[in-house]
């Protein structure tokens, strides 16, 4: 998604805003505000009971300050204009076509309702600024077509990512609510322990998705496999799997052999093993053709099949295991593979250091995912440090990590060390 153009909002209109406060008085669509003498400007009031050594910048750097943070602080307008046009169903309305605004709103809406142009030409115009829509304005009037980034909200389109369901998960009410009570959660307030989604919903998010919510479960399903399948095209394409001709791969808690199917139909010469428990296994379809399912118990190494190399994906997220049950699974790989064994791990790594506007997409994803984790209570992310740290307990040492396609799968490749 393109970022905001710099010119969305502009220093001469900002001293507009300002004045239009002033005369509105105290509380105001801006929030809570007082007055302040500095500049005849309008200051908002300040909660924080500390008012010490404050960073004070120049001018030039005030002025070249406000329009980043009012475009940031408006980013949310965007991201509900978006989701009002998936909701509406308007990418798969426009498809490869150009319509106008009235062409589209024949489409939208149910018997006698009266479709508001005006507020749909508004809201599409706003996702022109984000690169959703293409608009062209002739004989006095607006049309719209989808963008490239766009087409990937229209739904059914065989072979072609949909990510509509994303949109209406992150942006439905249950999860959106959630963030207005972070500053509580964060700050202790209330039942400490109580998550954002669970105080802004009542429930936690388990109870939610699992009572009568069937198009908000849909939505996180859809979510899920979208991820899930992501995830399989962007490690197949980031590792040199032909590398691995002639061994042997274990993927363990691989399930039904969902990732090893990908591997062996494109990469024949790799012999790929599915461990899983053994009533996972015993309730299994018939597996993939090239793959083998095996029931075992990863904290027990005789159970783990001879191989070259142990994958896992996603195994040792920390909402899993705590770290010394993290370690034991590495253990028991280490003891299952030959001296030179290798274990690949798949799963998200969080840079030691963000640099301010990083333009590195993956990172910044993953800093957004890791934050929005924590609403329903998911542990954090581990970073690159801390993986080293995992694998140096469990006897390993990180070969090298490999970035994907994919945020939220990283490809950690440990090598054993010489002892344990």
């Amino acid at each position: 998604m393109k970022a905001f153009s710099k010119k969305l909002v502009s220093s001469a209109l900002l001293p507009f805003l300002f004045v239009f406060v002033e005369h509105v008085g105290s509380i105001s669509a801006f929030g809570v505000i007082s007055k302040s003498a500095i500049g005849g400007r309008i200051a908002t009031t300040s909660n924080s009971a500390r008012e010490a050594n404050p960073k004070v910048i120049s001018p030039d750097d005030a002025e070249a300050s406000i329009q980043p943070l009012m475009q940031l602080s408006s980013a949310h307008f965007a991201s509900q204009a978006l989701r009002a046009v998936v909701q509406l169903g308007i990418p798969d309305i426009l498809g490869s076509e150009c319509m106008t605004v009235s062409e589209m709103a024949s489409h939208i809406g149910e018997n006698d309702d009266i479709v508001n142009e005006d507020a749909l030409q508004r809201t599409l115009r706003l996702l022109v600024t984000v690169g959703i829509l293409q608009e062209k304005f002739e004989h006095k009037k607006y049309s719209f077509s989808l963008t490239n980034t766009g087409a990937l909200l229209q739904t059914n389109v065989p072979g072609q990512p949909c990510l509509a369901p994303v949109v209406q998960h992150w942006m439905e009410r249950p999860l959106w609510d959630s963030w207005l009570d972070l500053p509580d959660y964060i700050a202790g307030k209330g039942e400490r322990k109580l998550l954002p989604f669970d105080r802004a919903n009542g429930v936690s998010s388990d109870e939610f998705y699992g009572q009568n919510n069937p198009d908000s479960l849909r939505f996180a399903n859809q979510f899920v496999r979208f991820i899930s399948d992501g995830e399989v095209e962007a490690i197949l394409k980031a590792f040199d799997w032909n590398s691995l001709s002639g061994k042997t791969v274990v993927d363990i808690g691989g399930r039904y052999g969902g990732i090893m199917s990908a591997v062996a139909k494109n990469f024949p010469e790799v012999k790929c093993i599915c461990l899983d428990l053994p009533e996972v296994v015993l309730s299994a379809p018939p597996p993939p053709p090239g793959v083998e399912l095996v029931g075992g118990n990863v904290f027990d190494p005789s159970t783990i099949p001879a191989c070259n190399v142990i994958f896992m994906k996603h195994l040792l997220d920390k909402c899993m295991w705590d770290e010394e049950e993290s370690i034991r699974i590495l253990q028991s790989c280490h003891s299952a593979l030959p001296a030179d064994g290798t274990v690949i791990i798949g799963d998200a790594v969080l840079p030691n250091h963000v640099d301010m506007g990083s333009t590195d997409n993956n990172f910044q994803l993953q800093m957004f995912m890791d934050a929005f984790f924590l609403l329903v209570g998911r542990e954090g992310m581990r970073t690159e440090y801390e993986w080293s740290e995992l694998a140096a307990q469990a006897g390993y040492t990180i070969q090298t990590i490999i970035p994907t396609s994919s945020p939220s799968c990283y490809l950690i490749v440990l090598q054993k060390s010489p002892t344990l």
